[in-house]
C-alpha cells in the first residue's frame, strides 16, 4: 500500500560544521526578516538552498534556483556536503514544550514512492508549486522532507526504531524549548521490517502538500524527457513518517482575528445566540483570566472563544445548534470541523464576510499563539479562539477525498530543514 526505501542521504559534514548553525525552519514559514537572519547566521546555512534571496536582474539563467544548484555543487566539492556510504533511514526525535508541558515526538525519514497509498487534505496553490518545481528542476533533489502520518495503534514501528542506543547519533540541536535528535539507521533487518510494516499502511500527508504535488510533476517531467525509469530517485519523495498514535503528535489551533467590525458587542452576542449558548466571563483581561477562558473553551468540546477589542468580557460559545449547516450536503467529516462551523455559521452568516476574504491580509489574520492574537488587536477587531483539530479529523477528511478549510492544521513543532537531503543522483 505504501512503498518506502532507504537512501544514501547527503548531509552537512559535522566534522567541519556546527550543525545548529546551518539548519533552518521549513521554507514556507520563513519570513523576510528570518531569511536575512539565517543568511547572516552562517555562510552555509540551508536557507540559501530552500529559500534563496532574489536579486535585481535575475533571469532565466541566473536566479535563486540556479544559485541553489551552484551552492550544492560547490559544497559537495569542498566536502561541506557529504553522502552516506550506504542506504539508511533516519530516526528523528523531537522534544518540545507545548500547551504548558513537555512532549516527545518520534518519527523517521525515508523515501516514499510517488503514487503510494497516500491521502491528502489540503487544497494547493499554483504559485508555491511553481516555485518548488523550479527549485527541483535546478537541483534535482528533495531538500526538505514532507510530513506523513501512518496509523499503527500497536506502535510496532516505534518498537523497532526507538532504541537510539543501536543507532548512530548524527545531530543534537537545541533551539529554545525544542530539542532535535537525528540518528542514522543502517541495520538491514530493521530497515526491512520497517518497510514491511509501513507497506501495510494507508498514509496521510500532514505537511508538504505543495512539495508532494511538485514531486509528482517533476517525476512526470523527467519521464517525458527520458522515458520511464522506475528505479530512478525522482520516483520517490523524501518523507518524515510519524504515527497518528504517537503521544507527541501535537496539532495547535489557529485563532482568527477579524478586522473591520462595526456592530456593537451586544448586537454580535445577540446574533451569535442563534447558534450557540453564549457565556460571558468578566475580568480585566490579565494572564490568569485568559488562561481560565482557554480552559473553559477546551472543556466545552465544540466551542469557541470570542472577544472584542476594548472589552473586558471574554465569551465562550458552546452548545452548538446547526442553523446554516442543518441542510448542508457537505460530508460530515468536513462540516463537523470547528473551522468549518466558524467559517459558515459565524464569519459568513453572522459577520457577512465572504469566503474570498478569508485569505491572510484581507478581513482576517491568523495566529497560532493566543497572546499574539490578543496583542495584535486594534479598534474594530474581534478574536475568535478555536480548539485544535485532531489527527483523526485529518484522517477522516483525507479518506473522504476532501480538503480542509485554509489554516486548519498546524503540526508542531516543524521539521528542521538541513538535517538530510535526497539528491536524485546519489
Amino acid at each position: 500500500m505504501t512503498e518506502i526505501r532507504p537512501f544514501r542521504g547527503t548531509r552537512y559534514n559535522d566534522k567541519l560544521l556546527d550543525l545548529s548553525q546551518v539548519v533552518a525552519p521549513p521554507y514556507d514559514v520563513i519570513s523576510e526578516v528570518q531569511q536575512e537572519a539565517l543568511y547572516k547566521k552562517h555562510p552555509y546555512n540551508v536557507v540559501r538552498l530552500i529559500l534563496g534571496r532574489q536579486h535585481e536582474g535575475d533571469g532565466d539563467n541566473n536566479n535563486r534556483y540556479s544559485r541553489a544548484k551552484k551552492f550544492i555543487e560547490e559544497w559537495k566539492q569542498t566536502n561541506v556536503l557529504v553522502s552516506d556510504d550506504r542506504p539508511s533511514i533516519y530516526l528523528y526525535i523531537q522534544r518540545f514544550k507545548a500547551k504548558g508541558r513537555m512532549f516527545e515526538r518520534h518519527g523517521f525519514v525515508t523515501l516514499m514512492r510517488i503514487g503510494s497509498d497516500v491521502y491528502t487534505h489540503e487544497k494547493t496553490l499554483s504559485k508555491p508549486k511553481e516555485d518548488r518545481f523550479e527549485l527541483m528542476k535546478a537541483c534535482a533533489a528533495n531538500l526538505s522532507p514532507i510530513f506523513v502520518l501512518y496509523d499503527d495503534e500497536k506502535r510496532c514501528v516505534e518498537c523497532i526504531t526507538i532504541s537510539p542506543a543501536i543507532h548512530t547519533l548524527l545531530a543534537h540541536i537545541k533551539e529554545g524549548d525544542e530539542e532535535h535528535f537525528f540518528y542514522r539507521i543502517t541495520d538491514e533487518k530493521i530497515i526491512g521490517t520497517v518497510e514491511k510494516l509501513i507497506g501495510r499502511q494507508k498514509t496521510y500527508i500532514a505537511d508538504g502538500h505543495h512539495r508532494y504535488e511538485t514531486a509528482i510533476r517533476y517525476r512526470d517531467y523527467r519521464t517525458s524527457m527520458h522515458g520511464r525509469d522506475d528505479d530512478a530517485g525522482y520516483n520517490y519523495v523524501m518523507s518524515y513518517f510519524t504515527n497518528i498514535s504517537d503521544p507527541g503528535l501535537v496539532i495547535l489551533p489557529t485563532h482568527r482575528v477579524v478586522h473591520g467590525i462595526t456592530s456593537s458587542e451586544r448586537e454580535l452576542v445577540d446574533r451569535l445566540k442563534a447558534c450557540f449558548e453564549v457565556e460571558m466571563l468578566s475580568g480585566t483581561g490579565g494572564g490568569d483570566r485568559v488562561q481560565s477562558w482557554v480552559r473553559e473553551i477546551e472543556a466545552r468540546g465544540k466551542a469557541f472563544g470570542f472577544k472584542l477589542h476594548g472589552s473586558d468580557n471574554h465569551y465562550v460559545l458552546h452548545g452548538y445548534r446547526p442553523l446554516r449547516l442543518r441542510d448542508d450536503p457537505t460530508p460530515e467529516a468536513l462540516k463537523s470541523l470547528d473551522v468549518y462551523i466558524l467559517n459558515k455559521e459565524i464569519l459568513e452568516a453572522v459577520l457577512g464576510i465572504p469566503e474570498q476574504s478569508f485569505s491572510s491580509g484581507g478581513r482576517l489574520s491568523y495566529h497560532h499563539e493566543l497572546d499574539s492574537a490578543l496583542m495584535s488587536m486594534k479598534e474594530g477587531d474581534a478574536v475568535f479562539v478555536l480548539n485544535a483539530p485532531t489527527a483523526g479529523d485529518v484522517k477522516a477528511v483525507a479518506l473522504g477525498g476532501l480538503n480542509m478549510p485554509q489554516k486548519t492544521t498546524y503540526f508542531y513543532p516543524k521539521l528542521l530543514s538541513g538535517l538530510v537531503f535526497h539528491l536524485f543522483g546519489e
